[in-house]
């Protein structure tokens, strides 16, 4: 016993430590969301310098119809473009959000929140001219979950978080030239065998059945992708002719109870939303050193910054901006006070 107090209490120490490092998040421009922004949760950083995020409205139950919304550099949120509805269930939930090279942005409809009518979701073109949205177009059908989405070169990549296979944990990411997207046709995917799917993996916690998630470039090319389930992040490098050439468990961050949204900064740097956890990840793709920066109680409503299962997060400047998605799930219950949080870097 006494060779195990100085461990104990070291592990005491190191913990307390931890715990006081983290930084403090706040609601975004003070107050919590207007009423009609219910459920935000994908981001992606314009050239303009706004912070573009889905509203997807699940909390709301779709009362107000979905969105994309925009974050000002003097963080006002604002109205940027209302999504058109779903032909089968009336309703658009979107998660991730890009814009891409050919200057559109893509926008993943996940009607598995909508519907149990299995490959209904899809994603969205919404066509940008003078900086202003003109309208909104599915490209891509035939998806059970499609989730997290990002461009790299002229290429679109999009997370299918349940294949449909018999067994339910198996997921993906499907890969789109942006040529065949702005081609006018409708593209259908089918799942395991498709000619768009490059990747796929099984996730080994079946007591979360949610696979692919977040996914991300560094600045070398190579794609991270969460596993949702597992809190593991993979990693595929790719040769001059787009295949793949590796694939790794690149990182468990410690402490992680799962892995949702996810985005890449400038200095290769990942910043990733748990979940479950209700806090947000840093994850430095150099070294592969992850690091929970901000973590608020589980379950919470979010009303005083605190994160309300959060769902993605972006850095901009020294800012992190964090989606509070607050879907019903385990111990939390989706409430009437919507959120952003956000995170100074540098305090």
């Amino acid at each position: 016993m006494k060779t195990l107090i100085p461990s104990v209490l070291f592990l005491l120490l190191l913990s307390a430590c931890q715990e006081s490092s983290l930084k403090q998040p706040a609601l975004l421009g003070g107050a919590p969301l207007p009423e009609g922004y219910a459920s935000p949760d994908g981001c992606t950083l314009g050239k303009d310098g706004y912070v573009y995020v889905s509203i997807n409205q699940s909390a709301s139950e779709w009362q107000y119809p979905a969105k994309i919304a925009r974050i000002s550099p003097d963080d006002k949120i604002e109205d940027f473009f209302t999504l058109p509805t779903n032909a089968k269930t009336g309703k658009t939930s979107p998660l991730g959000l890009v814009f891409a090279s050919d200057g559109t942005l893509y926008v993943s409809d996940n009607q598995s929140f909508c519907t149990d009518e299995p490959n209904q979701a899809g994603v969205i073109r919404v066509v940008i001219e003078n900086g202003q949205p003109q309208r909104g177009e599915w490209v891509v059908d035939g998806f059970n979950a499609s989730n997290g989405i990002i461009c790299h070169g002229d290429y679109l990549f999009v997370a299918e978080t349940n294949l449909g296979t018999t067994d339910k944990y198996t997921s993906g990411v499907y890969r789109f030239a942006i040529s065949e997207l702005i081609s006018g046709d409708t593209l259908h995917v089918t799942g395991v065998g498709d000619p768009h799917l490059i990747l796929s993996f099984e996730t080994k916690n079946k007591e979360q059945a949610v696979g692919a998630n977040g996914v991300a470039f560094d600045s070398k090319g190579n794609l991270y992708v969460n596993n949702f389930g597992d809190a593991e992040i993979m990693k595929y490098a790719f040769d001059k002719n787009g295949n793949i050439v590796s694939e790794e468990m690149f990182c468990h961050p410690e402490g992680a109870l799962s892995l949702d949204g996810m985005q890449a900064d400038s200095e290769d740097n990942l910043w990733i939303a748990d979940f479950a956890g209700n806090a947000v990840l840093k994850v430095d793709t150099k070294t592969g050193v992850a690091q929970i920066i901000a973590k608020t109680k589980v379950p919470s409503i979010g009303e005083n910054g605190e994160f309300d299962t959060s769902s993605e997060c972006i850095r901009r400047g020294d800012i992190l901006y964090v989606s509070n998605i607050d879907l019903n799930s385990g111990v939390h219950q989706s409430d009437a006070l919507q959120t952003i949080s956000v995170v100074s870097l540098t305090k």
